[in-house]
């Protein structure tokens, strides 16, 4: 017993890792299609709520918009909160106007709160009007 354990250690010794040095090795590829972080794109987006109303992990809150648009009335957009979201995709699936942006960035090990409200505020014209 303890010459095949004497063995066994031997031999994972002097194997490769079996696992990357990440992030210092960022070798990672993901597969196309893959489920990343999604905003919404405020140019469409109308402000109905559906996607928080539907979201499971209840990840999506409505925020006022910094300024008024014609075409969302209630001036409100949703922000996903990626920590506690489960990229199920369902807003997206549900968004009558399609306005998710989806996209395949799956990093987001992070100590500060991660949510989509810059890249959705990064969406909007400067010069949009009422």
């Amino acid at each position: 017993m303890r010459l095949s354990l004497l063995g066994e250690v031997l031999k994972n010794i002097t194997r490769r890792a079996s696992t990357i040095k990440y992030p210092v090795a960022r070798e990672l590829t993901v597969a196309p299609g893959s489920r990343g972080r999604h905003y919404a794109d405020l140019t469409k987006c109308t402000g109905c709520s559906l996607c928080a109303i539907d979201c499971p992990a209840n990840a999506i809150a409505m925020e006022k918009l910094p300024q008024p648009l014609k075409h969302n009335p209630r001036g409100v957009f949703p922000v996903v909160d990626y920590g506690k979201c489960v990229f199920c995709y369902q807003c997206v699936f549900v968004c009558p106007v399609k306005a998710y942006v989806t996209t395949e960035v799956f990093e987001m090990a992070d100590y500060s709160t991660d949510v989509s409200r810059d890249s959705s505020l990064s969406t909007l014209q400067s010069g949009e009007s009422p």
